[in-house]
């Protein structure tokens, strides 16, 4: 159990949020977290969203990992970005 700071940003709004998150947070803990900075402010709530899917480079994280996997498999590092999203339905490509 450690903070980790990392940079959120939700896709579609401008403001990147500096977030500290802990390393036993589930990406959905994640995601929710920087979620809230942007989600009805910049950023109009979605409802036929089914959650979020979070995104660390190029791959998509599974929301269930916890934050210590994610930085084990993707190599994220403090202060790197994390992009935020509505999660796409089944069979919707991105």
């Amino acid at each position: 159990m450690a903070l980790f700071p990392i940079y959120g940003v939700f896709k579609g709004d401008f403001v990147p949020h500096l977030v500290a998150v802990d390393t036993d947070d589930s990406m959905q803990k994640v995601a929710e977290q920087i979620a809230v900075h942007s989600v009805g402010r910049r950023v109009p709530h979605k409802p036929s969203a089914s959650g979020y899917q979070i995104q660390i480079g190029e791959s998509l994280v599974p929301l269930q990992w916890l934050l210590s996997k994610a930085i084990g498999e993707t190599g994220l590092k403090p202060l790197q970005w994390v992009t935020v999203d509505w999660a796409r339905p089944a069979g919707e490509h991105l």
